[in-house]
């Protein structure tokens, strides 16, 4: 390559390069850096700094950038398909990373290891989810599946997907999760009513409810551990007035 095509910034990323190889990671890099070095791998010809702190300063923090739509995305000036593309492929990627560092976990017999499976179930969603693991006796996972998508009290919840799930797995015992993307485990009056609903349908078919766990980031919430709500997971489903007293 002549001096004439040379990129001007290669001395520039390869540095930054090596800076992450040497550091092993990204902890001493600013936000606008990290952005910057992705941008290497979908701008090849161009200062990827500027349009680092154009994104930053558009959404907010980093995590504001990988949260974005894809539509918002390429309304930012130098935010070609490529770039968008690339951007919203991260959080994809870090689910599915967090995924299978547990993919090798086969029995849950706590909250704990109930905890540790789902979370990374729930990584980077930003809205709720009702997921559902089908379990024998032995805690031995069967299967897992998203039941339910997007509202906080689950009116849309499919009874006949449940059932089709627990009965095709041969599943004896159920345990349902959510997350609350605004960091608050507490449960809601939906919540418990729906845990009742659930308890009452597995019920009708022979199996049972385990627990109903509620994620955040950070933290997590068990029906089933916490005596104010023991009475969800009895064999009898409970009436509209026992659900409101609890």
């Amino acid at each position: 390559m002549s001096e004439k095509t040379k990129n001007p910034h290669d001395g520039h990323r390869q540095r930054m390069r090596e800076q992450f190889l040497k550091a092993n990671g990204l902890d001493s890099f600013p936000d606008h850096n990290v952005l910057e070095m992705l941008l290497f791998y979908s701008i090849s010809r161009a200062d990827t700094n500027e349009l680092a702190h154009r994104l930053i300063d558009t959404f907010g923090s980093l995590n504001g950038v990988f949260d974005a739509p894809y539509s918002a995305l390429k309304d930012v000036k130098g935010v070609g398909e490529q770039t968008a593309v690339l951007i919203k492929l991260i959080p994809s990627l870090v689910k599915k990373y967090l995924e299978g560092s547990v993919s090798d976990k086969n029995h849950i017999q706590t909250t704990e290891d109930a905890v540790e499976y789902l979370r990374p179930k729930f990584a980077t969603l930003k809205n709720e989810e009702l997921i559902m693991v089908c379990m024998n006796n032995a805690g031995k996972i069967l299967n897992s599946t998203v039941i339910s998508k997007g509202g906080s009290d689950f009116a849309e919840v499919d009874t006949r997907k449940i059932v089709q799930e627990v009965i095709s797995s041969n599943a004896t015992q159920v345990i349902i999760a959510h997350n609350h993307p605004g960091g608050i485990c507490a449960p809601s009056s939906a919540d418990v009513k729906i845990t009742n609903n659930i308890s009452a349908l597995l019920h009708s078919i022979n199996a049972r409810l385990a627990n109903h766990i509620i994620i955040t980031d950070t933290d997590y919430f068990s029906f089933a551990a916490t005596p104010k709500y023991a009475s969800l997971f009895i064999a009898e489903p409970l009436t509209e007035q026992d659900v409101a007293e609890v």
